[in-house]
């Protein structure tokens, strides 16, 4: 068995009754099912900086602190990029 890896670090940014964001949210939760994910939900609207960085560009996707979807994710698109970052540990 291969060394276990640290959970991957999703953040979402997002607002309150933004669509897309629920879809991206339950994407990354399916996802989760096969790999080690931690999640965490940053509402953008909390944040004036944050809503003038990300607001017509949600939802927003970092992955270990790294800006990586933008507007748009599906779930080929994350288990692609979580299976090549796990690549790199290998």
């Amino acid at each position: 068995m291969g060394i276990q890896r640290k959970p991957f670090r999703i953040t979402i940014y997002t607002r309150e009754g933004c669509g897309l964001c629920d879809k991206a949210k339950e994407k990354v939760e399916r996802t989760a099912k096969d790999y080690p994910i931690e999640v965490e939900m940053v509402d953008i609207a909390q944040d004036k900086s944050l809503e003038e960085a990300y607001g017509h560009l949600i939802p927003v996707i970092y992955i270990d602190g790294e800006k990586t979807f933008v507007s748009k994710v599906t779930e080929l698109w994350l288990r692609r990029e979580l299976e090549l970052r796990s690549d790199r540990l290998s």
